[in-house]
Formats: structure tokens, sequence, C-alpha cells
């Protein structure tokens, strides 16, 4: 029987309702890969930040923080393959998306990334902009900020220096429609809808399917969404771009989508491990 083992994000990178959200399309994941046979198991981030073993060859993950990843880190190198990979993770931090700007990020709204805890501020600031912490996408307020001036710059990065965290992005402000979109790498699953009312979902953003599914395999991420903007002409910008969200409003179609990608992915995965395996004398079985 194949084992899985599925990791729930903390609920400091899931506030408020998030959190329930975020455990819901986990568990029904898991649920999925159960009704295929497999064996899952689920434990939380702060588990795996404390140092909990992982024997299962393959992990689907929904981690966010630097401790945990980095721990996962070590767990991929050992060659347990890990949806999203923690280098996915990681790469799609805000503070690591500003270094795929003309690298196959081409749909990437342009951003700046600063030291919170330099006083030098960026000179040609003007109209509106979006401040961000680099790393995590969200845990409360203060996490994104928009401001009109050079002193409400600086009064954000200093909010998030006394938070300590260190780098920020800084993104103009681009008029248009917001939307959130959310897609499974390698399969038709692919859903949209704007800020304002999940049930209107701009045809528009069909034509950019395709780009920002590169955007994500880029990064690593299998699955994934983000926020767009959609301007008047048509064209796109990606603004954000995370690993896993909640799927909320289809969370049901998501995950068994989910589940059967990971199922082929872990089953690919197993295979190979085992043609690679040395045989261990006449007759032997290797089982996992």
């Amino acid at each position: 029987m194949l084992r899985l083992l599925g990791i729930l994000r903390s609920q400091t990178f899931s506030p408020a309702q998030h959190a329930k959200n975020d455990r819901l399309i986990l568990e029904l994941t898991a649920e999925e890969l159960r009704r295929a046979g497999c064996s899952v198991e689920l434990c939380t981030e702060e588990e795996v930040a404390q140092g909990r073993t992982i024997d299962a060859p393959v992990v689907f993950s929904m981690c966010q923080g630097v401790r945990a990843n980095e721990a996962l880190l070590e767990v991929e190198r050992r060659g347990v393959l890990i949806i999203n990979s923690p280098r996915a993770v990681l790469g799609c931090h805000r503070q690591s998306l500003g270094r795929l700007n003309g690298r196959g990020g081409d749909l990437l709204a342009p951003l700046s990334l600063v030291s919170v805890g330099e006083d030098r501020l960026l000179p040609s600031l003007s109209g509106s902009w979006w401040v961000k912490r680099g790393d995590v996408h969200s845990t409360g307020p203060g996490d994104v900020v928009r401001v009109e001036s050079v002193e409400e710059l600086a009064g954000a990065l200093h909010e998030l220096r006394l938070r300590e965290v260190k780098w920020a992005v800084v993104q103009p402000h681009i008029e248009g429609t917001v939307v959130k979109f959310y897609g499974v790498a390698g399969t038709p699953f692919f859903r949209y809808y704007t800020e304002e009312d999940f049930q209107v979902a701009p045809l528009a953003m069909e034509a950019h399917r395709a780009g920002i599914e590169r955007l994500a395999r880029r990064v690593g991420l299998v699955v994934y969404g983000g926020d767009a903007v959609l301007d008047a002409d048509g064209r796109v910008q990606v603004i954000d771009l995370n690993d896993w969200p909640s799927f909320a409003y289809f969370r049901t179609a998501a995950a068994r989508v989910i589940g059967q990608r990971i199922l082929a992915a872990a089953l690919a995965h197993v295979g190979e491990q085992r043609q690679a395996r040395p045989a261990v004398g006449p007759g032997s079985t290797v089982s996992s």
C-alpha cells in the first residue's frame, strides 16, 4: 500500500477564515487518496519545523514557513517526493519572485525588493504603490499596504521592521480588475473570479491561462493560485503567486483533481525508485 504524509499549514500563515479553508482542502485531498487505496497520515507544519521524522516516500504539503520548508528540503534531498516542493514554496515568496522578472516571469507585475532596515527609499516614487512583506504572503494586517507618498512608504517599512520582517517588495498600483486564479499544473483544472464577486469570471483570463501555468511551473508549483490584474485592454499582470490556496469556492472539485495529480506523480516516483534499487538477492522483493 502506498504511504503518504500530508502536512497542514500553520495557522500563522492562515489568518481568520483561511485556517478552516486551508485545513479542509488538505483533508479532502487526503480522503481522495485514501479512496484510491493509499495510506495517508496528516501532521502539522509545527511538527515538521520541530524535527518530526518523515519516513513516507511521498509528502503533500501546505507548509509556508521558512523553518518547516528548510526541514523539508533535507527530506527532499533524501529522495522523498514532496508536492509542492519546498523549493517551489520558498520560490514564490515575494522576495524570490522578483528575481523572475525577465527570466520566465513575463506576466509578473514589476516590483522592487527593499531592505526594510535601509533608510534610503525609492527616489522615483510617485502615484500609488503597494508595500508587501517579502517572505510569506500574509499573516495579518500590515502585510500588504497601499501608500500614496514617500512618507507613507517610510511608515509602512517602519512597521514591518518593528515586526522583524527583513525584506519588503514595492509594486506600483495597476488600474484594472483584480482576478483571483487557481490551478493544478498538468491538468485541465483552472478557475478564476473577480475579487469583488466570485460568480464573475472574466473570459479574457482564458487567453492568459497557458502563460500563468508556465509561470507556476517555472517556480516549480504543482498546486497553485494567485492574484492578477486584468486591465481594460485585456492584458494581465500577476501581482501574487501562491502555493496551494484553499480553493474555497470549488473545494470538492479541486481536491479530486489534486488527489489524482498527487497519486499519478507518487506512483511514477515509487516506480522509479524501485527500478533504481539494486537487487538484494535471488527471489528478493522490495515494498514501500
